[in-house]
């Protein structure tokens, strides 16, 4: 009658209703039972005693894209508990893309797993038998799309160009696209204009997506950046999701509360809002995201003529304002130029400053150049205070803003992030040493609130009939054991990982099994 039977777990089923313990048995995949002392003896039976039954966790803010191409184990996110990610963000997707348009817009490297459409990039993965370790929820990237109808250039779209990408972004919702991501801190995107986003979040609307904004600023220029987002909303209706939540740069801090209630004032008045947050103080990007707006507008080409054109001395004049002090110079450090520009790697810009004789707004300009704007950096630009008050927030649910990686060193370049394989175990770690939040809670904002914000109809809890995406873990010794320095390891308490009521991860060890699969919106 059934497969499997997790034996005396405590069932949290991601509802935020109260812990219980029960046996969970699994049939053909799904949930069959929940129930007190469920017996078949031909059924497998794992003992989860002492141990907690969640739903798998949902990556609401991934950029593991096409990760599995790379690296088909994409470690880093299964040994978290993860079994869905939210991709496509930031504006960024692997599709649709021209022929001609060989570079990816983000990490650096040269894309080679890209498709003009999102059939066309299934029907790619299926051709090639690719196999990925956790489900894929895509969205459709508004710059990948700006980039398609008009490439980099910095100027209002026309009206017959605007119709071109709708028809994009249509053809990607009917295709089981979730929703739209904006990166409007991005080239293209910071190109764009309200007219153009509320007309674009109309056809999302009308499939009933919706639209996640890595929003115009996080910092001193946030309610504006709001309003943006809550315009789109009002034009059009459509659900508006704000990725990576944060309070950044250092004249900010201590107004976590303020950014939070603005965000609460705006659910009271009717607006469809979310939020996601990561528990780091730190966040990751490409180099000129240090750089202001007016300067990285037309894309990385312009970006790097910049450094040596007319408007080299303004860009200076800039950057020496953001790199003033010694702290601020090692508050972003270089992950990895891609090996164009090695003696950056794992260093500061300060150090970098300092081996080059050069100012530190100067570094920032010669890396970028030496790399073509590639280098991917991580920034220290928020407080610990803030992103605990972040962290407070019930209706806040928790993304990595990371992708997949494999767990071998040698395999990565530099030193990732660690949100890229601690971001969840980390999460309940706090939660349980800072008593922000109780367990139920904390194991709903990484799996039904997702499902609810996302609108995912069969999985994010534990329920009977859904599918068995289910994780289990120690809620006394879950932890994540990666640090900025030494990012790279494996998370404490993750015991077992199941995908449509399969191991993907057992007794603590990834298992052959690749069950990811494309959850496409319907």
């Amino acid at each position: 009658m059934y497969d499997i039977i997790l034996k005396g777990g405590t069932i949290v089923d991601g509802t935020g209703r109260p812990a219980r313990v029960a046996d969970l048995a699994i049939s053909n995949g799904r949930i069959a039972l929940i129930a007190r002392d469920i017996r078949d003896e031909l059924a497998e039976i794992v003992d989860v005693s002492g141990l907690v039954v969640a739903p798998g966790f949902i990556d609401i803010h991934s950029h593991s894209d096409d990760s599995f191409f790379k690296e088909g184990s994409t470690q880093s996110k299964i040994y978290q508990g993860v079994t869905t990610e939210v991709a496509g963000q930031c504006g960024s997707s692997p599709l649709p893309r021209r022929e001609d348009q060989a570079r990816d817009a983000t990490d650096g490297e040269t894309a080679s797993f890209t498709a003009p459409s999102m059939e066309a990039f299934i029907e790619r993965i299926e051709r090639e038998n690719r196999k990925m370790s956790t489900n894929l929820m895509l969205l459709i990237g508004h710059g990948s799309v700006r980039s398609a109808a008009i490439g980099s250039e910095n100027r209002k779209v026309s009206e017959s160009e605007l119709e071109l990408m709708k028809s994009m972004v249509d053809a990607a919702m009917r295709s089981g696209a979730w929703g739209l991501s904006l990166g409007l801190g991005y080239a293209p995107g910071v190109s764009s204009n309200q007219h153009e986003l509320n007309e674009l979040g109309s056809v999302v609307a009308k499939y009933g997506g919706i639209v996640t904004s890595h929003m115009r600023n996080q910092g001193a220029r946030t309610p504006e950046s709001l309003e943006e987002m809550f315009g789109i909303h009002r034009y059009s209706g459509v659900k508006v999701h704000i990725a990576h939540y944060k309070v950044s740069g250092k004249a900010n801090w201590g107004r976590a509360a303020e950014f939070a209630e603005w965000i609460h004032d705006a659910k009271r008045k009717g607006i469809k809002v979310s939020v996601d947050v990561y528990p780091y103080r730190a966040s990751s990007s490409g180099i000129t995201n240090c750089w202001p707006s007016w300067a990285i507008q037309g894309g990385r080409e312009r970006a790097v003529e910049r450094t040596y054109n007319h408007e080299r001395p303004a860009l200076l004049e800039a950057l020496n304002e953001r790199f003033a002090t010694p702290e601020d110079g090692d508050s972003l450090y270089v992950v990895t130029t891609h090996g164009k520009f090695p003696m950056a790697d794992g260093k500061t810009i300060g150090v970098i400053a300092r081996t080059l004789g050069v100012s530190m707004a100067e570094a920032v300009l010669e890396v970028t150049r030496q790399t073509g704007a590639r280098a991917t950096c991580v920034s220290f630009s928020m407080c610990d205070d803030d992103v605990m008050t972040m962290l407070a927030q019930d209706d806040f649910a928790i993304g990595s803003d990371g992708r997949g990686f494999s767990m071998d060193p040698a395999e990565c370049e530099g030193k990732p992030h660690p949100r890229n394989f601690g971001t969840f175990p980390r999460f309940l770690r706090l939660a349980r040493e800072k008593g922000f939040c109780s367990l139920e809670t904390a194991v709903h904002r990484m799996t039904g609130l997702s499902k609810e914000i996302m609108g995912i109809p069969d999985r994010g809890i534990l329920e009977q009939g859904y599918i068995a995406n289910i994780t289990v873990f120690d809620p006394k010794t879950v932890s994540d054991n990666g640090s900025f320095d030494d990012p790279i390891r494996k998370n404490t308490g993750i015991h077992h990982v199941l995908l449509g009521g399969r191991f993907a991860l057992q007794s603590g060890e990834q298992t052959p099994l690749r069950l990811g699969k494309f959850i496409l919106r319907r």
